[in-house]
């Protein structure tokens, strides 16, 4: 991983008005739609709150692999988990928690739209500036390239950070000072001490 690699962690409040200013955004479109996908894992948690904003009773999800834990791009964007409800002439919204490359996007688009959906439009809370495909509708752009830590993947990310750089069997004072040194990471020791208790769940001790 470069140098360069900085990452922030998005706590729970942001991704809440990060919801909120997309769905503001879609309501004061003309858009309607009858069914939200999440886009699985981490999409999920941002289209439960923007069905409860936009009072869409319809959430169904399709899992697209592309970054694996800690910013590792796969080669190949695949549907893992395919959609397994009827779209065939409904309005779809795609939501995400973040639009990076564009690839996941496209591919959940592409695949929803061979069900048969009659118009898909996608939603983020947060839009990276260098994204080959935008999204209709994003809660705030993104200039400066960091990789987001949402809240729900804290634990994955952050071990797999310190698990590559060897740093897993270093005291914590020690992790912590090299996850703001190398990453412009400050990372609690609250939090750390709940990541490093889920450390059983990752690797074979």
């Amino acid at each position: 991983m470069e140098k360069n690699f900085t990452a922030r962690i998005v706590g729970l409040t942001e991704v809440y008005e990060m919801a909120y200013q997309v769905s503001q955004k879609i309501s004061d479109s003309p858009s309607n739609f009858d069914v939200v996908v999440g886009i699985s894992r981490g999409g999920f948690p941002p289209a439960r709150l923007v069905c409860d904003f936009l009072n869409i009773k319809t959430l169904t999800a399709v899992q697209v692999r592309h970054y694996t834990a800690g910013g590792q791009a796969k080669e190949e964007v695949e549907i893992t988990d395919p959609i397994d409800i009827d779209l065939k002439g409904k309005n779809i919204l795609v939501v995400d928690d973040v639009n990076d490359s564009g690839k996941t996007l496209k591919a959940a688009v592409d695949h929803i739209k061979r069900k048969g959906a009659k118009a898909v439009k996608t939603a983020v809370l947060h839009e990276k500036e260098n994204t080959s495909l935008s999204a209709d509708f994003a809660g705030a752009y993104q200039t400066e390239w960091k990789w987001l830590m949402y809240q729900w993947a804290v634990t994955e990310d952050l071990l797999e950070f310190l698990k590559k750089d060897e740093m897993l069997s270093a005291d914590k004072e020690e992790m912590l000072q090299h996850l703001s040194d190398k990453y412009d990471l400050n990372v609690q020791t609250e939090l750390l001490d709940k990541v490093l208790a889920m450390k059983r769940n990752y690797f074979d001790n």
